[in-house]
């Protein structure tokens, strides 16, 4: 963990600011040009606020981010919680107990998943350093050179491959997800990003109590992340207070399907999700060639190819258990996409579904205006 993140995690129990305890920390490489200062509020360095700084007050923005906190804790000042650094990931989240805002059969799938993914595996079937790299500009509408300089947060950042070839565009970027999947994302973070790395950050927090300070990020994204969680429309509520006036939200969610495809689903989810998430997996492996020669199948009926079988056993193994195990899967129309965006204020909404996810997914991407809308709250 990077001292830099002082500036931008909060407490998820109560939303104050943290203190930083360390035990070991380590030294990175940092060949790259640091910008002074990146934080906007307080310097960890130093311990001291930026916004009332002595004049000539210099910060020492190479070596912060220079250093990387591996081991330590965090702890609120307000309400005195406190929060564990273990192999360099900060663990930001609360409330296990409550089904209200954490769901552990997700939290334990999505860690088995990820386990399992390995890293020559694709994400999803597609090409993470090229393809889901170039969609990622698609989804916020925005080009190249828009992220240079941007900080911008993945909301479910899953394995962190994305999240760490997103700063290839000059971004810095935070990874957050609340499966021990985060583990595997910091440790390749410096072979994808290379010298990139410093300005690629993971958390473990919850998306629904996201430990991060409002208005902090120039653009939020979040792909497959939370129709997973128990309320959808409070995840996004709070996901989007997170943007700074003027910045991009996104947001992927699984589209509802025709009734022959989305009641057998519902009908077989209604017995996976029960299952021990380690024998669901090798149900999964075991149903791959019947389940490829459906899709198959399908595909023909429909006049369409598909690439499923130019996937590996793993992948489409993997593919079945994100569809099967997770507890909770909820489905939306575009228009409720849509209207969800429009009741939290924002403007410029538009549909950026891919053509390749279409049939699966629904996606939108809106701007916080530059003068706070107070939003027309709906009905979760």
């Amino acid at each position: 963990m990077k001292r830099r993140l002082m500036d931008l995690i909060r407490c998820p129990a109560c939303g104050g600011r943290l203190d930083l305890r360390v035990r070991r920390e380590a030294d990175e490489a940092v060949s790259v040009p640091v910008p002074a200062p990146a934080c906007r509020h307080w310097c960890a360095r130093h311990e001291r606020s930026l916004e009332s700084r002595p004049a000539g007050f210099a910060p020492d923005c190479r070596a912060c981010y220079a250093a990387d906190v591996r081991e330590g804790t965090l702890g609120c000042r307000s309400c005195h919680a406190h929060y564990p650094i273990a192999h360099g990931v900060p663990r930001l989240f609360r409330n296990a107990a409550d089904p209200a805002v954490f769901d552990p059969r997700s939290n334990e799938s999505f860690g088995l998943q990820w386990e399992r993914h390995r890293d020559g595996d694709r994400t999803w079937f597609k090409n993470d350093l090229d393809l889901r790299r170039g969609e990622f500009l698609q989804s916020l509408d925005l080009p190249a050179d828009a992220l240079r300089g941007a900080l911008v947060l993945d909301g479910g950042c899953g394995n962190g491959r994305l999240t760490t070839v997103v700063s290839g565009y000059g971004a810095e970027v935070v990874g957050m997800d609340l499966s021990r999947s985060v583990d595997g994302a910091e440790r390749r973070r410096a072979g994808i990003a290379g010298e990139r790395a410093p300005f690629v950050h993971f958390i473990q927090g919850n998306i629904m109590q996201p430990p991060l300070a409002p208005a902090a990020f120039d653009h939020i994204h979040s792909s497959g992340v939370l129709h997973h969680t128990p309320d959808t429309h409070r995840a996004f509520r709070a996901f989007r207070r997170l943007v700074r006036p003027g910045g991009r939200v996104y947001v992927q969610l699984y589209r509802r399907r025709e009734a022959w495809v989305g009641i057998p689903n519902r009908l077989i989810r209604a017995v996976t999700s029960r299952l021990p998430v380690g024998l669901l997996h090798r149900l999964c492996w075991a149903a791959v060639p019947l389940h490829t020669a459906l899709v198959r199948l399908v595909a023909r009926l429909r006049g369409e190819r598909t690439a499923i079988h130019e996937a590996s056993r793993g992948e489409r193994a993997l593919s079945l258990f994100d569809n099967y195990s997770p507890r909770y899967q909820h489905r939306y129309h575009p228009a409720e996409v849509r209207r969800m965006f429009e009741a939290e204020g924002l403007a410029e909404v538009k549909d950026v579904t891919l053509a390749n996810e279409a049939r699966h997914m629904v996606a939108f991407v809106g701007t916080r205006p530059p003068e706070a809308v107070a939003p027309r709250r709906q009905a979760s």
